[in-house]
């Protein structure tokens, strides 16, 4: 019975070759992008997962709230987690990690010009390897970073520095360090869905001096959180029950410094499978998008119904070619349950066969094409290790197969034997207007993607280019690494600028959207002194200069002024200004220049020092965010980075002027720079991301849709070539022919688009949430993608329709 099913399905598919290959490629592209859909969401929604007792394992995260300060961050201080410990038997082992920055090396091994410097290290227990899940390929996990001075180095990062020799009991030099670290570790590269990245673990937290005090333990140190801390429970411990506990230790160690400060700390636990996507704390880790895992989510079944829809489509059309046959089954014998059989089984064997190309598909965008740098992920079609995704391609192309099927599998044989006999479904009004319907719902689909994917990247541009309240073009930074560079910054900057290249130059401790930190004030309001919280930069001469920032009150800071060299003067912005009550526009006679009169100090100041300027306000973070009160504070000792303005002509013989010259001042070091404005576009380099992501879907949804378009004109011209052939005779020209043909598909298509408009507006409207800052949306580009749909549905039923048109009358007449 199979093999005759079989043989019966296969010369139906070879009869209607051209139908046959249309749904087999919207299948197979359907099937494919809901592959590699399911990769995505695995990879996303599996951080973290990867390691053994991942239930276990908690991060500790730090709250702080009192007058005009509020923080959450991701951190907790060095010393919580050994007193836990010791208070809380619960507590199986704990972890801390501590970046170290840029860490210049030096590998013996290679020579001495073997200098490297590396971003992602950091300081580590050594229980890290009993708390998280690490592959070790050379040397032992429960001692590499037990001894002072070890180093467990990545796989990439241990070929890079030794080759294919081993790597352990070799040494590395760490010039900030000043010692030798000894290899004890190789692990495997860390995977891209962890939260925690590194290349390497040097052993060591070191504990802090101001923490005690006259042998004392000082409560004011738990109230600096400077490492990410994770806690490992029994399994199934409800930590409820741990926070029960808590109050003898907060009454011990947590309230003294805060009854002092009339401030609040509290901590909280973070299961660590949910940090990726759950967490809102302040100096974390890239966070993942929820929105986005529902909109790759819901256009992958987009995807999967507009591929069901075509298939629907061309099989409720093509029907009137095969109800005569179904009634001659019917007269031979052949029951309904057996025709329901026949017509599934088709629709399955053809997903069956559209799930081998489609895998095809997926092995050639991942392994022959930039996807996966798209992306930046490392998706892999490893079906035999991955059961989930073996079993999610086989249901969705089974699931596909049943669902395209079902609607003709049903209907047909339901028909009785003389209606069929009498090709009764040719004139169906149902048939047609369920066709109308599915092509309104394909286009209103696809159209709606295509706005949100405009939108999206309108607001991306909007982003981008924005005004930050600071000019960030030609500005070169380049990190102060050396003390020997410090001492010589008035040498470098007079130097620099006797260029005809450079503009100006400063240094600063941070870098507006990178790396601005917060600190904590003591304000004076009403002759009182309150808290307050400042994002803060620390900066050298001529900053607000390079940085071009408006100076809208008061004067910058000048060598000749006792205040700007003690860190008794401080410039701020006017969200400061706002904030703090000093300057209220919205009040009559309100002038910046009454902020002039605040003064404030360090949280532990002993004397107030003033406010000097009030700049306009500029953005120290993404447009994600608000801006922040900020305040500018001249450096006791000017470091960190140093930054040029440059002018826009020969930039490259400016960069060699410049890397030969300071050369010359930091010989220890090899010259890195990087511009702002490409570390700033770095930002929104995610939803660049995501969005270039949903261009290529929207596109295969337009795809998709038009394979259905594509298939249905040919229906529509093979069935209406008589009627053609008649009206060429009465006179009609081509053009005339030709709109007729696809006057049907443009109302629908004009009908898909306002429904689509709609659907857009809402979708955009929720992911424009995560902006503090948004363009207007833009109603052209609603217009516009309707348009784009209508001339790309116009082309597409060209082919056949003035195939068909041009036919001679006489060959259209004695059609059939």
């Amino acid at each position: 019975m199979f093999r005759t099913y079989l043989k019966f399905a296969t010369r139906t598919f070879w009869k209607d070759k051209f139908y046959t290959l249309l749904n087999i490629i919207g299948l197979a592209i359907g099937i494919a992008v809901s592959i590699i859909i399911l990769l995505y969401l695995q990879n996303d929604l599996t951080y973290d997962q990867h390691h053994v007792n991942h239930n276990q394992i908690y991060r500790l995260v730090t709250n702080v709230k009192g007058p005009g300060v509020e923080f959450h961050t991701a951190s907790a201080a060095r010393e919580m987690a050994p007193m836990l410990a010791e208070d809380y038997p619960e507590i199986l082992s704990f972890v801390r990690i501590q970046g170290i920055g840029r860490t210049l090396v030096n590998v013996p091994e290679q020579g001495e010009e073997s200098l490297y410097n590396e971003e992602d290290w950091a300081r580590a227990d050594s229980t890290l390897f009993h708390v998280f899940t690490h592959p070790f390929l050379e040397g032992n996990p429960r001692t590499a970073l037990r001894e002072k001075n070890s180093i467990v180095l990545t796989e990439t990062l241990a070929r890079k520095y030794f080759g294919d020799e081993e790597a352990v009991g070799k040494s590395l030099l760490l010039f900030d360090a000043k010692e030798n670290f000894t290899v004890t570790g190789v692990i495997e590269d860390l995977p891209d869905n962890s939260h925690l990245k590194f290349e390497a673990l040097l052993s060591d937290i070191q504990p802090r001096e101001f923490a005690t005090r006259d042998g004392e333990f000082v409560s004011e140190a738990i109230w600096n959180p400077d490492v990410y801390t994770y806690l490992m429970f029994p399994e199934g411990y409800h930590t409820a029950d741990f926070f029960e506990k808590l109050p003898p230790f907060h009454e011990k160690y947590i309230k003294p410094f805060g009854d002092q400060v009339s401030s609040e700390l509290w901590f909280y636990l973070e299961p660590l499978a949910d940090v990726h996507f759950h967490s809102v704390q302040d100096g974390d880790q890239p966070q993942g998008n929820y929105a986005y895992v529902y909109a790759f989510g819901g256009i992958g079944l987009f995807i999967l119904l507009l591929a069901c829809i075509n298939y629907m489509n061309m099989a409720t059309a093509r029907s009137g070619n095969r109800v005569k046959e179904i009634g001659m089954r019917k007269v031979l014998g052949s029951s309904r349950k057996a025709l329901i059989f026949s017509f599934l089984g088709e629709s399955i064997l053809l997903s069956v066969i559209a799930l081998l190309i489609a895998l095809a598909m997926v092995a050639i965008v991942l392994y022959a094409t930039p996807f996966n740098e798209l992306i930046e992920k490392d998706l892999s079609l490893n079906l035999l290790e991955n059961p989930l995704l073996l079993s999610g391609a086989i249901g969705i192309s089974l699931l596909m197969g049943i669902v395209s099927g079902l609607y003709p599998a049903f209907y047909l044989p339901s028909l009785s034997a003389l209606q069929s006999l009498k090709g009764a479904f040719k004139s169906s009004a149902s048939g047609i207007a369920l066709r109308k319907s599915l092509v309104v719902l394909q286009f209103t689909i696809s159209i709606a993607v295509v706005i949100c994917t405009l939108l999206m990247q309108d607001q991306i541009r909007y982003v981008r280019n924005q005004e930050l309240g600071f000019n960030r073009e030609h500005l070169m930074l380049v990190p102060i690494q050396d003390t020997l560079v410090q001492n010589q910054i008035p040498y470098i900057k007079n130097e620099m600028e006797q260029y005809e290249g450079v503009v100006s130059t400063t240094v600063s401790y941070s870098i507006p959207g990178l790396s601005v930190g917060n600190q904590v004030f003591q304000v004076e309001i009403d002759s009182n002194l309150t808290t307050q919280a400042f994002r803060t930069f620390f900066v050298g001469e001529d900053y607000l200069k390079t940085m071009d920032i408006p100076l809208l009150a008061g004067r910058d800071f000048h060598e000749g002024f006792a205040g700007d060299r003690d860190g008794k003067s401080f410039i701020i912005n006017e969200a400061a200004a706002r904030a703090l009550g000093w300057y209220q526009p919205e009040q009559q006679g309100a002038k910046l220049e009454d902020a002039l009169k605040g003064r404030l100090m360090f949280f532990h100041g002993e004397e107030l020092g003033n406010v000097v300027g009030v700049v306009r306000d500029f953005n120290v973070s993404s447009l994600h965010n608000a801006i922040e009160p900020t305040i500018i504070i001249p450096a006791g000792r000017e470091g960190g980075v140093f930054y040029m303005r440059l002018k826009g002509e020969n930039l490259p013989e400016t960069l060699e002027y410049i890397q030969e010259k300071w050369a010359a001042y930091d010989p220890n070091h090899p010259f890195e720079f990087s511009f702002l404005d490409e570390r700033f576009d770095e930002l929104y380099r995610a939803d660049e991301r995501q969005s270039e992501l949903i261009s290529i879907l929207s596109g295969i949804c337009l795809l998709i849709s038009l394979l259905g378009i594509l298939g249905l004109s040919a229906f529509t011209a093979e069935q209406r070539t008589k009627e053609i052939g008649v009206r060429k005779v009465m006179g009609a020209s081509v053009p005339h022919i030709v709109y007729l043909l696809f006057k049907d598909v443009m109302i629908l298509v004009v009908v898909a688009s306002l429904l689509a408009a709609p659907i857009a507006y809402y979708l955009i409207e929720r992911w424009l949430q995560d902006f503090a800052y948004r363009t207007d949306l833009n109603i052209l580009l609603f217009v516009l993608a309707g348009l784009a749909a209508l001339l790309v549905a116009f082309i597409t039923m060209s082919f056949h329709s003035l195939k068909t048109a041009r036919l001679n009358p006489v060959v259209s007449l004695r059609y059939e």
